[in-house]
């Protein structure tokens, strides 16, 4: 029998090890939803996200960013020098290498990211109970929110072309953000987390709106990023929301309430209409889908203002409507249904059960 080069060895031991922690990864998240309390390792994880998080806090660009490019220019060019150096064994030997990385980085988002998805419903800890509504209900809510967001509409800042225009800086935005949670009925919850501000994306906040991203939590740094191209009635809610996964709300549908709450408890005008302008496009949607004559019924109610921030939120996504839009929002929608989330993507809209609990109570 050949025996292996040294080489050889280096680059099997590399795809072992890989192979180990993301196995490691699996077990630790299956275990978190086997156990009848895993409080320790929901806690254990954000441990862990908190000291990554300030540690890379010291930063005044996301990490995130730099990873994602560097990563993705390093491992290309990795396996093509080795390649060109070493030939096939060489290129197979950087691949092994990138394994063993990718091993790593899932190994660590498993244990600070999947196993708040071990915790119980956002809803009843916040005693909210989720229960069957008619569309007359949600039409009735949908009403609500209208009028409230017509309200905010009209207290808000706005620009030459009508269209609202946050009165204060992204920083200042997302520190009321975090005066919300630590005031509001999710206080306790929001200091178990970092406590570490939202960072801008910098560099590839075109890439992002291509890609169907508006903002994400990235374990492997324990930062939340949201892009700088999105229309300023998504900045707050978006803000609040990646915010949400930092303190271990895994669900999006969890998330985007907790944002929603985090805004509509603010008493901030910019947070509340940020908030109330996303609550009432889900909403909408859902009551488009279920009953149309009563869809218009609701979107009759709007003032004129709000119709002008929904149009031009959607003429700035339809910039990026295509095939690259759309397979961005098929890798998300993997990704979301990778972490035990069936509805992948379409749980973002499930927020709706979740709204009509809290007004229903």
């Amino acid at each position: 029998m050949k025996k292996l080069s040294r080489e050889s060895r280096e680059s099997l031991l590399f795809l072992i090890f890989g192979a180990f922690l993301a196995i490691i990864g699996i077990l630790w998240y299956r275990l978190s939803l086997a156990l009848e309390d895993a409080g320790w390792m929901r806690a254990f994880g954000l441990f862990v996200s908190r000291c990554l998080a300030r540690f890379w806090s010291v930063m005044p660009l996301a990490a995130a960013e730099l990873i994602w490019i560097f990563g993705a220019l390093g491992a290309a060019a990795a396996v093509i020098y080795m390649g060109i150096k070493g030939g096939f064994k060489g290129a197979l030997g950087a691949v092994c290498r990138l394994a063993f990385g990718a091993g790593a980085i899932y190994c660590l988002f498993a244990v600070t990211y999947l196993v708040q998805f071990s915790a119980e419903p956002l809803g009843d800890a916040l005693g909210l109970k989720s229960a069957s509504y008619t569309t007359e209900e949600l039409l009735e809510v949908g009403l609500t929110v209208a009028s409230q967001l017509n309200d905010a509409a009209a207290r808000v800042e706005r620009d030459e072309k009508g269209l609202y225009r946050p009165s204060a800086s992204y920083g200042e935005i997302a520190q009321r953000a975090k005066e919300s949670y630590l005031s509001g009925s999710m206080a306790d919850m929001y200091k178990k987390g970092s406590g570490v501000l939202p960072k801008r994306g910098c560099l590839l906040s075109k890439a992002m709106s291509r890609l169907d991203l508006a903002g994400y939590y990235f374990p492997p740094t324990g930062e939340s990023v949201v892009s700088t191209d999105i229309v300023a009635t998504s900045v707050a809610n978006t803000t609040a929301h990646e915010m949400a996964h930092s303190f271990g709300i895994g669900r999006e549908k969890e998330a985007n309430f907790a944002a929603f709450l985090c805004c509509v408890e603010s008493g901030d005008d910019d947070l509340m209409y940020s908030g109330l302008f996303n609550g009432y496009i889900a909403l909408n949607n859902a009551l488009y889908r279920a009953d149309k004559d009563r869809w218009k019924q609701l979107y009759s109610a709007l003032s004129q203002p709000v119709r002008d921030d929904l149009e031009a939120k959607n003429r700035h996504l339809a910039k990026y409507e295509g095939k690259i839009n759309d397979f961005g929002n098929a890798v998300n929608d993997a990704m979301i249904k990778s972490t035990g989330q069936p509805d992948g993507v379409q749980s973002y809209g499930l927020v709706v059960d979740l709204i009509m609990a809290y007004y229903l109570k």
